[in-house]
């Protein structure tokens, strides 16, 4: 199942709590501590959850999780 921004933005809102009217997908979401580590495996397990694979500790990074986009890119490329 293709995950989608909207999918993203309902997650953050409703399960973490992150007020979503003004996120943009370049917004960093750990780097500035929007979004903390507990959250971010919830994030995770929403992602595997949803996307139907697994997500490999070497690829937790800030490259692939700190914003909206790079989620994206990084599911669009899992799903492949």
């Amino acid at each position: 199942m293709a995950i989608s921004r909207s999918d993203l933005t309902d997650f953050l809102e409703e399960e973490v709590g992150v007020d979503t009217d003004d996120l943009q997908d370049d917004t960093p979401l750990f780097s500035t501590g929007l979004v903390d580590s507990f959250a971010l495996v919830t994030l995770m397990m929403q992602l595997e959850t949803l996307g139907g694979f697994r997500i490999k500790p070497a690829e937790v990074t800030l490259e692939n999780l700190d914003t909206l986009e790079r989620i994206l890119a990084y599911v669009k490329k899992q799903e492949a």
